[in-house]
């Protein structure tokens, strides 16, 4: 018995969740800001790494999101890192 728990824990341990499964969104997207790369606003950016702005008239502000920004964050207006 002590055994199966052991191999149990080991394997919990090792599963992983995406950030937009943590969060639970059902639109896919999720809250980003770098404030180290000049973002230091908040956008949403969904499964395929695209950015939308951040929706203000909802909580959580991603689900849904409002308008199209760019196709990764090197592309936000404000980005500094390469």
């Amino acid at each position: 018995m002590k055994f199966f728990f052991t191999i149990a824990l080991a394997s919990a341990a090792t599963t992983h969740a995406s950030p937009v499964e943590i969060r639970g969104s059902a639109s896919g997207c999720y809250a980003y800001q770098n404030p180290g790369c000049g973002i230091d606003y908040a956008v949403c950016q969904c499964a395929n790494g695209w950015m939308y702005q951040y929706n203000t008239g909802v909580v959580g502000g991603c689900d849904p999101p409002w308008g199209f920004l760019a196709t990764s964050a090197n592309g936000l207006g404000g980005w500094t890192c390469n």
